[in-house]
């Protein structure tokens, strides 16, 4: 009931306050956009295209600039549009201040728009009966990203001439993220074929279910990233003594065969190769080892040596036999 009473109280209070907004409003505000040509950025905000991490020529709309006619004559006619270009990276570094993201302009080198940055501009020419305009982008080598950097353009819509006005209800600025995708990203639950042993420490023990989001760092590899909130990073999770845990400073980024035929052929850690704790994945060669094309499942048999603790060969401390559902794109 207080839960109840409570989303009443919101709801009354936001009916008193829109009341009170519309008998406040000045005249000459009151029709907004109404009953004109608007030109506007879509999505708004903020927008995302995903590449596959290929070596081939690759294209896809960044964003959209639409244009909202009020009536057939403004259809028949032309506008142009002036897009000015984060040349400074003002736009990014505030949107990263706010939303904790670490975006970084995509080198030319890397992509280029289509129409092209000419003077830190992009213009869009609308002729008759045209509603919308795509800013492109042209990626000649999707596999030559650095996949350690997360890509974006930022534009500003800064000039309408001709017929049509800049919509007053929508945001002027876009964030366009770039992202580059093998057919192994994306989300999986994973679950265990058999327990997690660990010879060093019977208390601890494996921690199922879990998920893990697949990143691509390459055209044929993925880093595996702990999603759960306390742990956030590229991590195992294990119990210790029935307490949710990880181990520190161990990892999986996993390569596949550039055969496209989904066996995994080798593993490294993302905190070092070794790093100071000496904890490596090795693959278990009696495993699966494999992503499955049809179900886009993976089947995976692995250790963690720990040569600073076992130190005799073959230096295992921990084994895994897992299955890694996936679930759908991250």
């Amino acid at each position: 009931m207080k839960k109840l009473y409570k989303s009443v109280k919101i709801a009354v209070g936001a009916l008193f306050l829109s009341a009170l907004v519309v008998s406040c409003l000045p005249e000459q505000e009151s029709m907004g956009d109404a009953g004109q040509t608007l030109i506007k950025v879509s999505p708004a905000d903020f927008s995302l295209l995903a590449l596959d991490a290929k070596s081939v020529a690759q294209s896809g709309s960044l964003f959209e600039v639409r244009r909202d006619v009020n009536s057939e004559a403004a259809l028949a006619s032309a506008t142009t549009v002036v897009l000015e270009y984060d040349v400074s990276g003002a736009i990014l570094d505030k949107y990263n201040e706010v939303n904790e993201t670490s975006f970084v302009p995509l080198p030319e080198t890397l992509g280029t728009t289509s129409p092209s940055v000419t003077g830190g501009k992009v213009v869009l020419e609308f002729g008759a009966g045209e509603f919308s305009k795509s800013v492109m982008l042209n990626v000649p080598n999707a596999s030559a990203f650095d996949f350690t950097q997360q890509y974006a353009f930022a534009f500003r819509l800064t000039e309408v001439t001709g017929t049509g006005t800049k919509s007053a209800a929508v945001n002027d600025t876009i964030i366009a993220q770039v992202l580059v995708k093998n057919k192994y990203d994306g989300k999986y639950v994973v679950t265990a074929l058999s327990p997690m042993v660990d010879i060093l420490a019977a208390t601890l023990t494996g921690w199922y279910p879990f998920t893990y989001e697949l990143e691509t760092s390459g055209e044929h590899s993925v880093m595996c990233l702990l999603t759960d909130p306390a742990y956030y990073n590229y991590y195992h999770p294990i119990t210790s003594a029935g307490s949710y845990s990880v181990y520190g400073q161990f990892g999986i980024e996993l390569f596949f065969d550039p055969s496209g035929n989904g066996k995994i052929i080798a593993v490294s850690n993302p905190w070092g190769n070794p790093p100071s704790l000496t904890r490596m994945p090795v693959i278990d060669p009696s495993g699966v080892n494999a992503w499955d094309p049809a179900t886009r499942n993976i089947t995976f048999k692995y250790w963690m040596k720990q040569p600073s603790l076992v130190p005799d060969a073959p230096n295992i401390r921990t084994s895994f036999d897992e299955v890694w559902t996936y679930k759908g794109s991250r």
